[in-house]
């Protein structure tokens, strides 16, 4: 498996969004979740998507159906010991594989009753939540007409590695663990919550610092 897209929590309507933009990244289109109780903006790249994500409706995000997400605990923002991040995998292309942590299903009410979304079992909520997404592909590869913009102001095309700070201090979980066995993903422990993103193997030797507006820095 590998990354299909990663999510930060961010405050109502991500305005740290912007903060992309004047870096010089394309925003892709907006999307809700009706009945999730969340909305997002998204940028796109050649293999992977960056998700901005805040709670738009916290009736929705704290039902029956969505509360065991824990989307809302990690979008309230309130504490530096619950990770605001999420890891989405999806298959990767031409192999055969078996999802290799154990899950639960999650059938948002935005996705047609045959999908489900499988959410990594035991993870604390110190460490991003990983999950599953059979039916997702690489957006280089979705037809011309449906394709979100890719194409940015800084040359930034294939995700080539992503390092990912928890502040927590046991061991990782079973999940966690597992993750860090894939090629091109490392999760470790730290004093905060960061995710580093490095673009076509950072050839170019360059960074940028989000902090503090977003928990991100990207390398190219």
């Amino acid at each position: 498996m590998e990354i299909d897209h990663i999510f930060i929590c961010t405050e109502t309507k991500a305005p740290a969004g912007d903060r992309l933009i004047e870096f010089g990244l394309e925003e892709g289109p907006r999307n809700t979740h009706p009945g999730q109780g969340t909305a997002n903006r998204r940028f796109y790249f050649h293999n992977l998507m960056l998700e901005l994500l805040w709670i738009e409706n916290i009736e929705e995000a704290q039902s029956e159906r969505t509360k065991p997400m824990r989307l809302y605990e990690r979008c309230m923002l309130d504490t530096d010991t619950v990770s605001p991040f999420g890891i989405a995998f999806r298959p990767t292309s031409g192999k055969d594989e078996t999802l290799p942590f154990s899950t639960w299903d999650y059938h948002p009410v935005y996705l047609p009753d045959f999908l489900r979304i499988q959410v990594a079992n035991n993870t604390p909520l110190s460490e991003p939540m990983y999950f599953y997404l059979s039916f997702a592909g690489r957006q280089d590869r979705v037809p011309v007409e449906k394709r979100a913009p890719m194409e940015h102001k800084v040359p930034l095309r294939e995700v080539t590695f992503v390092r990912i700070l928890v502040n927590q201090n046991g061991a990782l979980s079973e999940s966690g663990c597992i993750i860090n066995r894939l090629q091109n993903v490392l999760i470790e422990k730290a004093r905060e919550h960061l995710i580093e993103i490095e673009f076509d193997d950072g050839t170019t030797n360059q960074s940028k610092d989000f902090r503090p507006d977003l928990p991100l820095i990207i390398k190219w």
